[in-house]
């Protein structure tokens, strides 16, 4: 082997399934109805803040306690599930049927959930060190 072989061009669908990309599609969907719903259900059941607690600008009066609430560790679970996804991205790409479908899938969504955690969580401290 000369080493010119290993170096063919892949084919444009290759490694791709449309029922693995409906999959991802849906799992993200859900995923992130539950994230949302959860966010307001911890928020305003469980820890049985005012609705108009939880609306403000620049961030809603919830996030000024300073004290550690459930809501904080709900973000955090949502960043830990998020690096999960990316683990099973990175599973996926390496030993998956369909790596590009499913490596691309679970990787969009654990990007946008630990974003989506990061970024409240983020928000939450400079309303605490702020206010």
């Amino acid at each position: 082997m000369n080493g010119a072989e290993g170096n063919l061009p892949v084919e444009p669908s290759a490694g791709t399934s449309w029922q693995r990309e409906r999959h991802w599609g849906l799992i993200g969907g859900l995923v992130g109805a539950v994230v949302g719903i959860g966010g307001l259900v911890v928020a305003w059941v469980v820890q049985g803040e005012a609705w108009h607690d939880l609306t403000g600008s620049p961030y809603p009066p919830v996030l000024e306690k300073q004290e550690l609430q459930l809501i904080d560790f709900y973000f955090l679970g949502v960043l830990v599930v998020g690096a999960g996804f990316l683990v099973r991205a990175l599973i996926a790409l390496r030993v998956g049927r369909y790596p590009r479908s499913d490596g691309f899938g679970a990787t969009l969504i654990g990007l946008i959930l630990c974003a989506l955690g990061g970024t409240i969580l983020f928000v939450r401290l400079i309303a605490v060190v702020a206010g």
